[in-house]
């Protein structure tokens, strides 16, 4: 059996679409399997800070560019603070449809490349489209809520847990919150399909680089 990989991750989050990309080489170097789950780093209201304020427009320039540059990845600073509810039920909705990932990157990208406000239900459809699927569908889906209790079950299992940042894995029933080195993953890993990672996981380094819950 693949070692299972949680992630709890927030689609208005720039580290977990960048944090995504060490996991995928990650579950490719070791066979692992991924499990995204929602969570929300804003449930309603304004944000903390405008998304290109002083202090949003420091933690850009400081740390989300230089870790791009690292991963060699192109990410651009939005204009939009979405509130992503409605993303993520659109996500479940397309798991069920067996598009997830797709969908998923989708929507990181809708965001972060294009910035397009992913919390508008107009956006939702145009990825949906984009992904092969009914818009239809999803339109009728989220106003109907049919995914509703999905995600909610993802926002009680975070809790379950105690996670209070994105991205935060999950591996053998162990949390590594921040992003993480490719090469600590890929530890992590194979010491939870060893059955070694309770021993271990004090040992192990992370990089506590997050954004947490305003």
């Amino acid at each position: 059996m693949p070692v299972v990989v949680q992630v709890f991750s927030d689609y208005a989050c720039p580290y977990c679409y960048l944090g995504g990309i060490a996991l995928r080489n990650a579950a490719v170097a070791t066979g692992a399997e991924i499990v995204w789950r929602a969570y929300q780093l804003r449930e309603s209201g304004p944000p903390k800070f405008e998304p290109r304020g002083e202090r949003m427009n420091a933690a850009w320039a400081n740390s989300i560019y230089p870790m791009a540059e690292r991963l060699r990845s192109k990410i651009n600073q939005p204009s939009h603070a979405p509130l992503t509810r409605l993303a993520h039920e659109a996500a479940a909705w397309a798991r069920a449809r067996h598009s997830f990932e797709p969908f998923h990157q989708r929507l990181f990208k809708a965001l972060f490349l294009e910035d397009q406000d992913i919390g508008q239900l107009a956006v939702l459809k145009q990825i949906a489209w984009q992904s092969g699927l009914n818009s239809a569908d999803l339109e009728t889906a989220l106003a109907e809520r049919r995914l509703a209790d999905e995600v909610d079950e993802d926002l009680l299992i975070a809790r379950t847990y105690g996670i209070t940042m994105v991205p935060s894995f999950v591996i053998g029933g162990h949390v590594l919150a921040g992003v993480q080195d490719e090469a600590v993953l890929i530890r992590a890993i194979e010491l939870a399909r060893d059955g070694k990672l309770e021993a271990e996981t004090k040992k192990l380094p992370h990089l506590p680089v997050n954004i947490t819950r305003n």
